[in-house]
């Protein structure tokens, strides 16, 4: 049995802030933010998100009231095949 080699990464890292003439379609590069130019992960809608608040919560777990009639849906038409 022959042993795979690890592929050498050949592309190019930069932040596209500190470097913004460089071309990703003439050259392999990957994005490496600096600390500077990070882009910030909160935004203006950030607020308005209603998580938790629907028919699954945010670990995605059904909330039982919601979820007895689907699966008493789906069961059904199982049984009925």
């Amino acid at each position: 049995m022959t042993e795979l080699n690890d592929t050498p990464n050949l592309a190019a890292t930069y932040c596209p802030g500190c470097d913004p003439g460089r071309d990703p379609l003439q050259e392999i590069l990957t994005v490496r933010w600096c600390d500077e130019h990070q882009p910030k992960f909160e935004g203006l809608d950030d607020d308005k998100a209603n998580v938790g608040k629907g028919i699954l919560n945010s670990t995605g777990e059904a909330e039982a009231g919601s979820n007895r009639p689907w699966c008493e849906l789906v069961h059904r038409a199982v049984r009925a095949v």
